[in-house]
């Protein structure tokens, strides 16, 4: 709780505890998904080696309570860091799967990962990163210049589409938070 404190007062968001039946399932599937020799009592990250190749899963899912995005980072070993988002805004499917996107790559350049390859399980959304289809959208277009220009801070980056059957816990993680973290506020 500590590490997301300070993650998010750099970001003028504040952090508020709340009990809630609700964050108990959020709980005991991250309990349920990790096995306990992976959870270590202090976690170190290492910057990556320049070659080695970091994968993202992201999954944005919008909701009138407020959106959620779930972002899966793999290591070039396999060990994954998942995060769940909860945006106190109303979005569009797309501008939730580019917000879900945009946390990821921040993180990823946050973590000095060099080399990374995105995978996501909305076709428009990688298709308009990669020029294939044309963004005549206002508001996607700006969501598409701020990726191309974190995309520019990586020395290398790939795009992938996924079908939603390959992303289920992507998938899973950003309908749960998008209906659960309601005390935390991004804005």
């Amino acid at each position: 709780m500590a590490k997301w404190a300070i993650e998010l007062g750099e970001h003028d968001i504040e952090f508020q505890v709340r009990n809630s039946i609700k964050g108990q399932i959020l709980a005991d599937f991250i309990a349920e998904t990790i096995e306990e020799e992976e959870m270590p009592s202090t976690q170190i990250i290492v910057p990556p080696i320049e070659h080695e190749e970091w994968k993202l899963f992201t999954d944005g899912a919008p909701s009138s309570d407020g959106s959620g995005a779930r972002l899966m980072l793999v290591s070039p070993a396999g060990k994954e860091f998942t995060y769940a988002l909860h945006f106190e805004f109303s979005m569009t499917n797309n501008e939730a799967e580019y917000e879900a996107l945009l946390a990821g790559l921040r993180l990823a350049r946050d973590l000095n990962i060099q080399h990374l390859k995105a995978y996501v399980d909305f076709q428009i959304v990688a298709n308009q990163v990669t020029g294939t289809f044309e963004v005549r959208c206002p508001t996607i277009q700006q969501y598409l210049a701020k990726l191309k220009e974190l995309i520019e801070q990586f020395k290398g980056f790939e795009i992938e589409h996924v079908r939603r059957s390959q992303n289920k816990k992507a998938d899973a993680l950003s309908k749960i938070a998008s209906i659960t973290f309601t005390h935390l506020r991004v804005g």
